[in-house]
């Protein structure tokens, strides 16, 4: 009996084990700013929707967000788009059921569309703005200067 009840407790411990090394392997997305001001927001999402502008045809192409959006940095990016006449699919959020249960889907019944996340994080007085379009990746810095936030560079693409 003891050893049944060891050998229980040691899968529901690799189990657990597993759970827990998933979720440290998967990256997160959105906007890491501690206490970001509205206007910072709304310069670098205006600026990274004009680089998409610049690199993907605008009528043609949808895309699907690959993570909810909470932050006035995505709520600004995806507005820009659509204004620029990008068809954006929004991510729903998941509620507690469907993240502790989540099944994952096959590839047909996945969303259409490419695929958009971001990034936005800060080190000091430099914000880094990446944005990942499929297995493309965007990235320009902005520094803080004075309530605002202005390119301190350009914008860099990876394929």
């Amino acid at each position: 009996m003891m050893a049944m009840l060891n050998q229980s407790h040691r899968l529901l411990f690799a189990l657990l084990m597993a759970v827990l090394l998933n979720g440290c392997a998967t990256t997160q997305y959105g906007n890491f700013i501690q206490n970001p001001s509205f206007d910072a927001n709304q310069i670098m999402a205006t600026d990274a929707a004009a680089q998409i502008v610049r690199l993907y045809p605008a009528a043609s192409t949808q895309f699907t967000l690959g993570h909810p959006i909470k932050d006035a940095f995505g709520q600004t990016l995806i507005e820009k788009l659509r204004v620029a006449g990008f068809a954006v699919q929004e991510a729903a959020e998941p509620s507690i059921e469907q993240s502790l249960f989540a099944v994952p889907q096959p590839q047909e019944e996945q969303k259409a569309g490419i695929r958009l996340s971001y990034i936005v994080d800060q080190s000091d007085d430099l914000y880094h703005a990446n944005l990942l379009i499929d297995d493309t990746r965007l990235s320009r810095a902005f520094i803080a200067r004075a309530e605002s936030v202005h390119p301190a560079g350009l914008w860099v693409k990876r394929e």
